[in-house]
């Protein structure tokens, strides 16, 4: 850690950085309207001059979280009052039960010290109360945000937030998002390292069928970067403890979302990168940058993969298909069968591109899969209500596909 990260790391100068990086963003804003009225900052044709400023401000902020250590997650142990809430209704998941975790997923929670534990989730959409009993053939989208396993919240105040309201306002009736635990690593105390967070997304799932009672196949699980990665990694667990000997059957959701996933946290693939790669050349373009100009990774990418794998050794990482369904370490035969119908979303001009296009090229070959590469679009660029018009366009064909399963 350096020294300047040390002093932001202490109270409150962690908190004055960030209000810092406010003033810088407003600052920047003049310059930012002139260099795009020269045609400097316009990066990609079709960016709207606000597509620029939104991009401006989030490389300003998106790895705030390794100089201050402020990852914007919440005490998992405290409710949230009903006016803090905003637009969505508080509620607690229980824990699974013991018998329902089992197989690899038991071993590596045995290993790491992993346990379920009760949780907290925020309902979006026509909750009457958190019992609220599942509907005659309705379907309901368990969502899991973003944020590298390392950062965000699935609270409404988080900008991942805007994904489960863009699929309300397109004619889903309820979304759960479940605020998982976060990683973390050294210099900071371990904590919750894999399969912590999929255990939470484990018993949102099961708080749906066995307590509120919806048919597994009314159930879409979906999930934005990191979140794509867990929910990914909730569907092979389900599809994995059917075969179990214990006979554990959770049934299989109706369908798989994953936008922007990240795909491969280990970067298996960073050792093939070359300057026309898209990785190298989409971090001019995008926020999210896992590698420099020259291809090495960026330290918050380092840290996110080291927080994620735990006790995991670097090699065993890459050959999980639960951590990093899109290593090229892995055997692909039959990586993804079982799998449910899938929808993928990436944006073109994203970092995350090159693992993406891998992920959904295996997955056609064992599943049904819909690929979204949305031109000149960024990571994750659905949680931006200002990114217009692509944003409706995609939340308008998820939801179709939705109400076609």
């Amino acid at each position: 850690m350096d020294p300047l990260t040390r002093i932001l790391h202490i109270k409150p100068f962690g908190s004055l950085y960030m209000l810092y990086k406010r003033i810088v963003i407003i600052a920047k804003i003049p310059f930012q309207v002139v260099l795009y009225l020269l045609g400097i900052n316009k990066l990609r044709p079709s960016w709207t001059l606000k597509k620029v400023l939104i991009l401006s401000a989030l490389r300003e902020v998106t790895y705030i979280s390794e100089k201050t250590g402020i990852n914007g997650g919440r005490d998992h142990t405290k409710e949230v009052v009903a006016k803090d809430c905003l637009d969505a209704h508080f509620i607690w998941v229980d824990g699974v039960p013991d018998e329902l975790i089992v197989g690899e997923v038991k071993r590596l929670a045995q290993v790491c010290g992993a346990q379920s534990v009760c949780i907290p989730a925020y309902g979006f959409g026509r909750w009457n109360s958190t019992q609220d009993l599942a509907r005659d053939g309705e379907k309901i989208i368990l969502n899991l945000h973003g944020g590298g396993y390392i950062a965000g919240t699935a609270h409404p105040e988080d900008l991942t937030a805007n994904i489960p309201r863009g699929y309300l306002a397109h004619g889903i009736s309820r979304v759960l998002s479940i605020d998982y635990r976060l990683s973390t690593t050294h210099p900071y105390p371990t904590a919750a390292p894999f399969p912590s967070a999929l255990l939470d997304a484990l018993a949102g799932y099961v708080y749906l069928v066995r307590t509120l009672g919806f048919k597994p196949q009314n159930v879409i699980v979906g999930g934005d970067s990191a979140g794509g990665n867990l929910a990914l990694a909730l569907v092979r667990y389900l599809r994995d403890s059917r075969d179990h000997e214990s006979g554990l059957d959770l049934g299989i959701p109706g369908g798989l979302i994953a936008i922007s996933p990240w795909a491969d946290p280990v970067g298996t693939y960073f050792a093939t990168l070359t300057d026309g790669s898209p990785g190298v050349v989409n971090a001019k373009t995008d926020y999210l940058r896992l590698v420099d100009k020259r291809g090495t990774v960026v330290s918050q990418h380092g840290y996110a993969a080291r927080a994620l794998a735990g006790p995991m050794s670097a090699e065993d990482a890459t050959r999980s298909p639960y951590i990093s369904p899109g290593s090229l370490n892995l055997t692909t035969d039959g990586l993804f069968k079982g799998f449910p119908p899938t929808y993928i979303v990436s944006g073109e001009a994203e970092a995350l591109i090159q693992e993406i296009r891998v992920l959904q090229t295996r997955m056609k070959k064992d599943c049904e899969v819909v690929y979204d590469e949305v031109v000149d679009a960024v990571h994750d660029f659905v949680a931006f209500p200002q990114w217009e018009p692509e944003r409706s366009e995609t939340f308008k064909k998820i939801v179709d596909w939705i109400q076609n399963l």
